[in-house]
Formats: structure tokens, sequence, C-alpha cells
């Protein structure tokens, strides 16, 4: 193998007999005016600006994506934390578990059959509201206050409404 050996010389090729050097031609400087520099350099500005707009832009969507995955995940815990609390009011309310911390709590005694009595609820009937004999409406104001007591204490209500269904099971079984 033979390699060859790097020589200046023979990087331009010889001159020919004749022919003229050519001068090489100098670099023509062109000269931007003022007003076309203003106009690059207002396109350059405008170019920066929009990507700045840009890049703001993307942050807020990205940042707006970060809230919402997390405001997910809140509602996904806080359904499950509704559900599991769904599911003990359910076992609570429970008539089962309400005879079971009557007995046990209360020290109540399940009564037998033939010890049981029953009292039916008598309600009045509604009176149209009239005046009293002295024209005071003391009569009409006070019921009134009772029934508004009754629509206001849906707790006494509800355990009215826990305990009829008991007797019914009771009666029942």
């Amino acid at each position: 193998m033979i390699v060859a050996r790097e020589k200046q010389q023979y990087y331009s090729l010889p001159k020919m007999p004749g022919e003229k050097k050519q001068p090489q031609s100098e670099p023509v400087r062109r000269s931007l005016k003022w007003k076309d520099k203003l106009a690059l350099t207002g396109l350059v500005g405008l170019f920066f600006c929009s990507s700045l707009l840009i890049a703001f832009y993307f942050a807020q969507v990205l940042a707006t994506g970060y809230l919402l995955n997390n405001t997910e995940t809140d509602l996904v815990q806080l359904r499950k934390e509704s559900h599991d609390l769904y599911i003990r009011v359910n076992q609570f309310t429970s008539l089962e578990n309400v005879e079971v911390l009557a007995v046990n709590r209360l020290g109540m005694v399940k009564p037998v059959n033939d010890e049981v009595i029953m009292v039916q609820s008598v309600v009045p009937p509604k009176l149209p509201a009239t005046a009293s004999a002295d024209g005071n409406g003391v009569e009409h104001e006070l019921r009134q206050v009772t029934d508004e007591k009754r629509e206001q204490n849906w707790v006494i209500r509800a355990f009215t409404k826990m305990v009829g269904h008991l007797e019914a099971s009771i009666n029942a079984g």
C-alpha cells in the first residue's frame, strides 16, 4: 500500500499560459436603510413577544391541567368517604342495630306478644283560626307555636317512624 504525502503545491491548479489572474472581488456590503432596520427589528420583537405569549398560555394550560387532576383525585376521595359514611349511617339506623343498642346499652327488655299494649294516637282535627272572646288571639298563637315545633323537630319524627317500623316487625313476627 502506498500512502500519498500531502503537498501544498498540488492543491491549486497551475496557471495556464496566457491566462490572466482574476482579482478576487471584495464582498459588497449593502447597508440597510434605517426604515428597513426598524422594520426588521420590529419583526424580531414581534416574534419574541408572540413566543413569550405562547409560552405563557402553555404554562397556564399545564397549571390548569394540574389543578384539574388534583381536584379529580380529591373528588374520588370524597366520593369514597361519602359512600363509606352512607354505609355507616345505614348500619347505625338499621332496626337490628337499634334493637341491640336498646337491649344492651339502655337495658330495655324485649316484650312478649301478650305483654304488648297498643296505644292509638289521636290527632285533634285542625280547627280554623278564631280569635278568643277577649280578642287577643292567644289561642291562635299557641296553636301556631305548637305546629311549628312539630314541623321543626324532625329527629323525633324520624325516631317515632323507626319505632313504628320496629313495632310492625315485632307484631308481624
